[in-house]
């Protein structure tokens, strides 16, 4: 079993991009602030996936109880998402900034479901540093642990 990115976290990270990506086309302000947006964010999810959501992949298995063959991989991916984690919410931080500047000027144009999109983007990178980092977080320590380096 190789390690991949839960589908449901794959496919909303897919949702939010093709609502950015429809926002990208908009010729007007609107479009302006989500290619700035898209500036920072597409280099971010691509390391997200990479280092943050692909450890999280196992833990299906390890619910069941399952040892799986991919704790050294987890412990290395974690080991260099810790590495990238400042960058990481720094990046949350200009996408939220820039993501207000993409409501406000979606507002101004009555392009609602392009505030409820940056809505929706800010409330995802919660989830993000809230529950899925800290998780990823988590399981490196255990694939070190159970690997006899914790």
């Amino acid at each position: 079993m190789a390690l991949h990115v839960p589908i449901s976290l794959k496919s909303e990270h897919e949702s939010l991009l093709a609502r950015m990506r429809r926002a990208m086309r908009e010729n007007d302000a609107t479009g302006e602030a989500a290619r700035r947006v898209m500036q920072v964010m597409d280099g971010h999810m691509m390391r997200e996936e990479k280092f943050a959501l692909r450890p999280l992949g196992i833990l299906k298995a390890l619910a069941r109880g399952e040892t799986p063959a991919e704790l050294a991989d987890v412990a290395q991916l974690v080991h260099d998402f810790k590495a990238e984690l400042p960058q990481m919410v720094d990046e949350h931080r200009q996408i939220a900034e820039l993501l207000r500047l993409l409501a406000r000027e979606a507002e101004t144009l009555g392009k609602h479901e392009y505030v409820e999109l940056a809505e929706d983007l800010i409330e995802h990178a919660h989830l993000e540093e809230d529950v899925l980092y800290p998780a990823a977080m988590l399981l490196g320590k255990y694939a070190a642990f159970v690997r006899g380096g914790g």
